[in-house]
């Protein structure tokens, strides 16, 4: 994905980011993140799940949303 998303792939990117986000508050919190990771490696590990999240949460809020979330989907989600 580029740099600069069109308006079709940041609704493609949204459209997951609110599949994962249970409760509809416009984050994503460790217990969905965990849930989000294991349908992309359902081997994954809850230490991976920690140490994806907390690499993602750059502003350590203790959730990601969705700006944070754009940066990782487009730029390295096969990695955790």
């Amino acid at each position: 994905m580029s740099k600069n998303p069109s308006q079709k792939e940041l609704d493609e990117i949204r459209e997951n980011f609110n599949f994962f986000d249970d409760d509809k508050n416009g984050l994503i919190e460790l217990d969905e993140f965990i849930k989000l990771l294991k349908v992309i490696d359902p081997t994954s590990t809850i230490k991976q799940a920690e140490q994806g999240f907390s690499h993602i949460d750059k502003d350590k809020s203790g959730s990601i949303d969705f700006g944070e979330f754009i940066i990782w989907w487009e730029s390295y989600w096969w990695q955790y």
